[in-house]
């Protein structure tokens, strides 16, 4: 196509400019990605602003700033090809029951990195999640990057509306310098933490591949 349009247009294009300009005009089949129909609403988009409102006036105010969250992994796992004989299966052998997940709780910020972690099995109920950011705000007062760069300064926990966070603020003892920030609906992007838990599942995924 680029030696036509040279030889009939007198036009000389380069094979990507091409592809490109293609590709935006195709049509490919693709895997369907849900989106629920309240995603962009009105009322969500106004609760998203309110949370990045309130994460930026927490920030100018010199606040630490901690993202905690929870995310899960099945240990029931396999390889989905293997080598055999010819006229042999190849067999994995595994137990019957996937059993329960392995429950990871994570506290991370951007100036120090993963701050505190525990492992559970099974599901996280809400009084372990109150107990657990109450450890959160402990640790991080212990912390002495704290002490020597945030002294006086509010503590501000970042967390998400996940069923195990319900009702942390009634469950956790308050605290005049610590403040827990909501998520706004379907924002985990604006949640650092995410991007961790992506790159641990992705080493769990080699550990057992090697």
């Amino acid at each position: 196509m680029q030696d036509r349009l040279y030889v009939e247009l007198g036009i000389n294009i380069s094979t990507s400019t091409i592809s490109r300009t293609l590709y935006g005009k195709l049509y490919i089949v693709k895997q369907v990605r849900v989106e629920p129909s309240t995603c962009s609403n009105d009322i969500n988009k106004t609760k998203r602003k309110a949370f990045a409102d309130t994460l930026f006036m927490q920030m100018a105010r010199g606040d630490k700033i901690v993202y905690y969250d929870v995310t899960n992994y099945n240990l029931y796992s396999r390889r989905t090809q293997g080598r055999a004989k010819v006229g042999q299966r190849a067999v994995a052998v595994l137990p019957p029951s996937k059993g329960a997940n392995l429950q990871f709780k994570c506290a991370v910020s951007t100036t120090d990195g993963l701050i505190l972690h525990r492992m559970q099995r099974g599901s996280i109920r809400m009084e372990e999640n109150a107990e657990f950011a109450k450890a959160i705000y402990h640790v991080v007062k212990s912390l002495p990057s704290f002490q020597a760069e945030f002294c006086g300064k509010v503590v501000v926990i970042v967390l998400d509306n996940a069923p195990a966070h319900s009702q942390t603020e009634t469950r956790m003892p308050g605290h005049d310098d610590c403040v827990l920030l909501r998520l706004g609906p379907y924002s985990p992007m604006c949640n650092p933490i995410e991007g961790c838990f992506s790159v641990l599942k992705a080493k769990i995924k080699n550990f057992f591949a090697s």
